[in-house]
């Protein structure tokens, strides 16, 4: 037995159903694109007046007022370091155009690689226009942090020689760009410095560098 043959009439009803989602699919996309455009073009044209640039930290005096390496006493003979270091750094607004609003500010202090002191920098929030910069004092104090062989070493051997005494300094900044009224971009900042210190008790900076 033959399979009747369906009808040609019933394929132009379905092609009708198709074209009208077909048409919505091509109108979305082309929508999104010209969005897509859209606010490329105005990130472009910010970015070319206002050519905004992160805030910046550097740092003007640091004293390390002490720093001895201590036995805590515990199985093993671990040793921990106890220190104490003022840093006064200047933390800038490079823009010419822009208002920058620093809504956290914290330092990490670093030796070996090895994080072994941290502290916010108040008072915060922190605003500051065009071209403009604020001293800020930062006092951190290490107490009890267990070092390695390898750190101990390295930390009596730079002080028992005159130094200099390595330090680095991470800051992680919240910070606010504010271009004219409406618009507003928030990120995070990592300023970086290293730190050439003399041995405690007088630790002057020998000198810094920023980045």
């Amino acid at each position: 037995m033959r399979t009747p043959a369906k009808s040609p009439m019933l394929r132009p009803r379905n092609d009708k159903k198709r074209r009208p989602v077909a048409f919505c699919f091509t109108a979305c996309c082309i929508l999104f694109w010209l969005l897509v455009i859209a606010v490329g073009a105005a990130v472009l044209v910010i970015f070319l007046i206002y050519h905004p640039q992160s805030p910046r930290m550097r740092v003007t005096s640091a004293t390390l007022n002490a720093g001895y390496v201590d036995e805590l006493g515990i199985v093993g003979g671990a040793r921990a370091l106890n220190a104490d270091l003022t840093v006064l750094a200047a933390i800038s607004n490079p823009n010419t155009k822009l208002h920058v609003v620093l809504r956290y500010m914290q330092l990490d202090l670093y030796f070996q690689g090895s994080m072994i002191g941290t502290q916010a920098v108040w008072p915060a929030p922190l605003h500051e226009g065009p071209r403009g910069s604020v001293l800020r004092s930062v006092h951190l104090v290490v107490s009890e942090v267990t070092m390695t062989q390898e750190d101990v070493y390295e930390w009596q051997n730079a002080t028992s020689k005159g130094g200099p005494v390595v330090l680095h300094l991470a800051g992680r900044f919240r910070a606010r760009l504010i271009f004219g009224r409406w618009f507003k971009f928030n990120y995070w900042v990592s300023p970086q410095c290293t730190l050439w210190l003399d041995p405690p008790p007088s630790g002057a900076l020998r000198r810094a560098r920023c980045s």
